[in-house]
């Protein structure tokens, strides 16, 4: 069987080279699929075992991304990593079932996701 592959869908650089060097050096057994947008991530995904979203990004937000991804993809663990902290926000992701992780991300944290 293949690695494990984990998408991470955010337009900032800075966000994906933390994310990056987290999965380096804690879970060199996951390959990790980058993309900068919703349109790019749902061309570059394949079959993934988790995804990290951003929720503010160019085009479609990590709330729609995370739809298409669940009908693409069922059964995908999900995630939302962002700065928006608003209540609202975070019940919209319980609703959908997705996990929700305020920015920035910390290794602590990445390491509690993947269990």
């Amino acid at each position: 069987m293949g690695k494990k592959r984990v998408l991470v869908v955010d337009d900032s650089s800075l966000a994906l080279m933390m994310v990056r060097k987290i999965f380096a050096s804690r879970f060199p057994d996951w390959e990790m699929i980058e993309a900068k947008n919703g349109d790019e991530a749902l061309t570059v995904v394949g079959e993934v075992h988790l995804a990290l979203l951003d929720f503010n990004m160019p085009g479609m937000n990590g709330i729609e991304l995370a739809e298409k991804l669940m009908i693409k993809y069922p059964g995908v663990a999900l995630y939302l990593v962002t700065a928006n902290i608003q209540e609202r926000m975070q019940q919209k992701a319980d609703a959908m079932g997705i996990g929700f992780v305020k920015k920035p991300i910390s290794e602590h944290k990445l390491v509690e996701i993947m269990g």
